[in-house]
C-alpha cells in the first residue's frame, strides 16, 4: 500500500460462511445465520469498494470462511479487495505489519450497520490531526463498532483485540498510551435480540439508504419477516 492510500480494514470476529462451524444466532437456522452476518459484511463491502484511489478495502476473516467466502466474492465481482485469514483470533502483529507506516487507518468490525461514506469523512476529520488521536465507534450497548486512528501500532492494536469489543474496557487499556481520544455514537452491532430490533428499526428509517442498498435492504427484510417473533 502507497503511503498516502487509507486502509479500510474490516475484520469479523466470528465465523460467517462455514456452516459446520459458526455459532448460531438466536433462534435463527445455520443457514439464516449465515445470512445475517455475510449480508452485514456484504454490506460495508459495497458501501466501501469502489475506485477511489484514497482508500484501499482490506478484509480480514476467519480461514473457515476462506473458500466459501472467496467463491461468494467472485459471485459479487467485487473488484479491488485485499483478502487475509486468521487462524484461531484476529492477529495485532499481523494488522500493526499491513498497517506499518500509514499515517490514518480505520479497523471497521464485520458485524456493523450504519457506518457510511459520511461516517468516513467524520473520522478521517477528527485523525485530521498532529496530536495521536484515536476515534471510537459504539453501538447504544457500548459495544465498539470500529476504531479509527492516525497513529497505529501493536499496542493498539493489542487493545483492541484485549478489549474485547467492550468500550469502557478499550478506553481502560489505552489509558497507558498518549492518545486523544474522540467517540462516535449511534452505530449498530448485531450480536443478540436486542440488537436485532434495533436493526430494523433502522432499516426502516429512510436515511439507511445512505448505508445499505435496496438490494441489501431486501436480503434483511427476508430475515425481519423470518424472526418477526424477535421484533416484539
Amino acid at each position: 500500500m502507497a503511503d498516502n492510500i487509507i486502509p479500510i480494514v474490516v475484520i469479523s470476529d466470528r465465523v460467517i460462511f462455514n456452516e459446520e462451524k459458526l455459532s448460531q444466532f438466536e433462534n435463527f437456522t445455520v443457514e439464516d445465520t449465515k445470512l445475517l452476518f455475510a449480508s452485514l459484511l456484504f454490506n460495508l463491502i459495497e458501501n466501501f469498494n469502489s475506485d477511489n484511489v484514497s482508500f484501499e478495502l482490506l478484509v480480514y476473516l476467519s480461514k473457515e470462511d476462506k473458500q466459501q467466502f472467496s467463491d461468494e466474492a467472485e459471485k459479487l465481482n467485487f473488484q479491488n479487495l485485499k483478502t487475509f485469514f486468521y487462524e484461531k483470533f484476529p492477529d495485532a502483529t499481523f494488522l500493526s505489519e499491513k498497517l506499518k507506516n500509514k499515517k490514518q487507518a480505520i479497523i471497521l468490525y464485520a458485524d456493523v450497520m450504519g457506518v457510511s461514506a459520511n461516517s468516513i469523512k467524520e473520522i478521517l476529520n477528527l485523525l485530521n490531526s498532529d496530536d495521536n488521536t484515536v476515534v471510537i465507534g459504539i453501538s447504544k450497548e457500548s459495544s465498539v463498532c470500529f476504531v479509527g486512528s492516525n497513529h497505529i501500532n501493536e499496542n493498539l492494536n493489542n487493545a483492541i483485540n484485549n478489549s474485547q469489543r467492550d468500550y469502557a474496557k478499550l478506553l481502560s487499556l489505552l489509558k497507558a498510551e498518549e492518545y486523544f481520544i474522540h467517540t462516535l455514537n449511534g452505530f449498530l452491532r448485531a450480536c443478540n435480540k436486542n440488537s436485532f430490533k434495533d436493526l430494523y428499526d433502522d432499516l426502516s428509517q429512510k436515511k439507511s439508504i445512505e448505508y445499505c442498498s435496496q438490494e441489501m435492504h431486501e436480503k434483511f427484510t427476508h430475515l425481519f419477516v423470518e424472526y418477526k417473533d424477535l421484533l416484539q
